[in-house]
């Protein structure tokens, strides 16, 4: 089977090149997800020392800077996963990861060139599902030239 793609020039690629989406709607059939959801909804980030909580709706009203991630980054002695810090030039600071997969992320969203700013574990949203209430804290929070993404990183199954 012949790539009938074409090649992906490194002074040419965006983070938008690099990206495989992939499809939610699997998802979200076990959510509630009616009428006012995103009232319901909670979100809670680290902002200037402190913790704020508020509905989801309200996210991107809540400025970037002076986030901190939701939990620090600790490593042990022969744990399964691999964290650490990668040291990004578009951001020029270092940036917490879980594993060699969030690390591969960082690298490419550096290497893409449209990277404004990037938060490692973000927040926590608060959802419902069609049985009970969950949280969950996403990987990564990065902010791009072609937009604003809310990232989990999973490796490929």
């Amino acid at each position: 089977m012949s790539d009938t793609r074409r090649p992906l020039w490194s002074h040419r690629c965006t983070w938008t090149d690099l990206l495989v989406p992939v499809a939610l709607d699997a998802g979200r059939g076990g959510l509630d997800i009616s009428d006012g959801w995103p009232d319901r909804w909670t979100a809670t980030w680290k902002y200037a020392g402190g913790e704020i909580t508020g509905p989801v709706r309200h996210l991107g009203q809540v400025p970037v800077a002076s986030r901190g991630p939701m939990r620090g980054f600790t490593w042990r002695r022969e744990q399964r996963h691999r964290p650490g810090l990668e040291s990004l030039v578009s951001t020029r600071r270092l940036h917490g990861f879980e594993s060699l997969e969030e690390d591969q992320l960082l690298v490419a969203l550096d290497f893409a060139g449209d990277l404004v700013e990037v938060l490692s574990q973000p927040l926590r949203i608060r959802f419902r599902t069609a049985e009970k209430w969950r949280s969950h804290t996403p990987d990564f929070f990065a902010v791009t030239r072609a937009g604003t993404w809310l990232i989990d990183v999973r490796p490929e199954t």
